[in-house]
């Protein structure tokens, strides 16, 4: 045995002159021993001592051998101790009842010190082995799991890189569809103004004056119809490369829930209709804030253009271990049913009015906002209220921070599937 590693074998027998002997063999060799002197005694202590073989006698009187070892293993903390019975039996049954019973192998008495300690040793060491491949394998247990969280944490990022794609694709198939469409009638306009300019000459003064200024204000219009609509595009492209780009931040979260509400509330001069509500919020939260912001920004302003100018507008905050989720409740006519199945599709704008006059914009909106909740690995969705009224759901999973090993904050993201990943 190796001067590194000190086994101990733990004696059962009720001869005190027997346990002596093998005591006094086994500490020679250079092992541990403890003992008991009957099967109550070594139920009692062998959980506690844990050693690395049994030596176990099987005729003891009140419970003999066989009976603590069955007892041994229904116990999970020493079941997988080596048991070897000692005993003055030759015959084949006893044996082979000690072996099927989960002894591992057997010494007859008077046994041979030699024999006795070859038996030892080769089942210390067998027992070491185990122990040693079962931390190994525990080991390699933890390390496929955490391999199987990153390939997982790896593919929802490409899913999502591809979700970011196919929008941008669709974006831009919107985007043509959308010139074409929002630039003929400005167009037509000019067109046609230039072609009434082709006849002026043939009115008298007066009349060509009024054609020219007719004409003048018909394409002063048209030109900004069409640079409005370059305008609102080239700031929704910048925004939503911004977005795609965003790295996350530790941020406090009620306190952006509540300052995003505050503000969209001031833009509709509804702040007396909003009301905010906290609840089971982290104090600080590893997120993307802006996304976050253009997501919650366009759903609650929704909500106050949408609904009454007295109707109250609920912004709902609440928090798991794993996500933050923000619910938006208004008293607005609700989503029609023809336009809820292009809700979220670039530039498509509804036909309805929002309470203050104005009709829908390019149809930006709710699609930023699900993009924004798709580039934070979130969902944004939405459900009819009864009796009227809309509730649209921004989650979205959020980190935070842990010390290292080292004293270092490190990140630590909890997706909402339930899967984790490190933000880097």
């Amino acid at each position: 045995m190796t001067a590194s590693i000190r086994h101990t074998v733990f004696i059962v027998d009720d001869v005190p002159q027997n346990v002596q002997v093998a005591a006094t063999a086994l500490r020679e060799e250079g092992y541990n021993v403890a003992f008991a002197t009957s099967g109550p005694e070594a139920l009692e202590r062998i959980p506690v001592v844990q050693p690395d073989v049994i030596l176990l006698d099987v005729m003891m009187p009140q419970m003999d051998g066989f009976q603590v070892c069955q007892q041994l293993k229904r116990n999970a903390s020493v079941s997988a101790i080596p048991i070897i019975f000692l005993t003055a039996l030759n015959d084949s049954d006893s044996v082979v009842q000690g072996l099927s019973i989960g002894g591992v192998d057997y010494v007859t008495k008077p046994f041979n010190t030699a024999e006795l300690i070859a038996r030892v040793r080769t089942h210390c060491t067998l027992y070491t082995l185990q122990r040693l491949l079962a931390e190994k394998n525990s080991i390699l247990e933890e390390l496929t799991h955490s391999l199987e969280a990153q390939v997982a944490q790896r593919t929802e990022a490409l899913h999502a890189a591809l979700r970011r794609q196919q929008n941008f694709g669709q974006m831009s198939a919107a985007l043509v569809a959308l010139i074409n469409h929002e630039f003929r009638t400005p167009m037509t306009v000019i067109q046609s103004s230039v072609e009434m300019m082709r006849y002026a000459h043939r009115l008298d003064t007066h009349e060509q004056e009024t054609i020219c200024s007719t004409v003048q204000q018909r394409i002063r219009d048209s030109l900004a119809v069409m640079q409005k609509h370059l305008d609102s595009i080239a700031l929704m492209i910048q925004l939503h490369t911004a977005l795609m780009h965003e790295k996350p931040q530790l941020v406090a979260p009620a306190r952006l829930v509540q300052e995003i509400a505050t503000q969209c509330a001031a833009d509709y001069n509804r702040q007396s209709s909003l009301q905010v509500h906290v609840e089971h919020v982290p104090e600080q939260a590893i997120m993307m804030p802006e996304n976050f912001r253009v997501a919650l920004k366009n759903i609650i302003g929704n909500a106050f253009a949408y609904s009454p100018p007295s109707a109250p507008v609920v912004v709902t905050c609440t928090a798991d271990a794993s996500s933050i989720s923000v619910t938006v409740d208004d008293e607005g006519p609700g989503i029609d049913p023809e336009e809820e199945h292009s809700l979220y599709q670039w530039f498509k704008r509804g036909k309805s009015h929002t309470t203050v006059g104005a009709q829908r914009g390019l149809g930006l909106g709710l699609p930023l906002a699900k993009l924004a909740a798709e580039t934070m690995m979130g969902t944004l969705w939405h459900e009819r209220r009864f009796p009227r009224g809309t509730r649209f759901v921004l989650d979205v999973p959020y980190g935070q921070e842990r010390i290292s090993s080292a004293g270092e904050f490190e990140p630590q993201v909890h997706w909402s599937n339930g899967r984790q990943a490190v933000v880097q």
